[in-house]
């Protein structure tokens, strides 16, 4: 097969690697949902199971819960939940966001925001933009493929110095 990163097949996929990532981007932007589509659970938390990159929930009233540390950076919201079993909390989440684990039954919905008291843990502003920052690393990636295409695609290119095929001119055609 050789080397096809070398060759114009190469460029072309840096190309569309790129237009992909930057597609991803725009997907993920565009999935996150508006403050009036948020659904509202309360209740004490009576199971929890933190992972490596969420905190899995039951809340009293049942509802089966995932918050995500994507779109908690400073670890206010998981704590919150984890105290959550000595009071109750007010929980904004997605219904349409779903997700199932292996150690525990059922489906899990994505909430953005927890109350304690009535009062934010973070405002689903500065969510918004935590989960905006973690995906902008997909559009850098995008644009960084697509400049690296762009570029060996140019490289490849027969310049104006070059006969037919790429080689040199002989110096008797200059």
């Amino acid at each position: 097969m050789g080397n096809w990163f070398a060759d114009q097949r190469g460029a072309y996929f840096f190309l569309l690697l790129g237009v992909g990532l930057m597609m991803v981007f725009g997907a993920l932007e565009f999935s996150f949902p508006r403050t009036e589509q948020l659904e509202m659970a309360r209740g004490r938390v009576v199971w929890q199971q933190e992972t490596r990159g969420a905190l899995y929930f039951i809340l009293s009233d049942k509802q089966q819960l995932v918050l995500y540390a994507k779109g908690d950076a400073n670890g206010h919201q998981r704590e919150a939940v984890r105290d959550g079993a000595s009071y109750p909390i007010t929980v904004k989440f997605f219904r349409q966001h779903k997700t199932g684990i292996g150690f525990a039954p059922g489906e899990f919905y994505t909430a953005y925001g927890v109350a304690v008291g009535g009062k934010d843990a973070v405002s689903i502003d500065d969510v918004r933009s935590a989960y905006r920052r973690d995906n902008l690393v997909a559009l850098v990636m995008g644009i960084a493929a697509v400049a690296a295409g762009a570029w060996r695609l140019k490289s490849l290119r027969p310049s104006s110095r070059r006969a037919a095929g790429g080689r040199p001119a002989s110096r008797r055609s200059r």
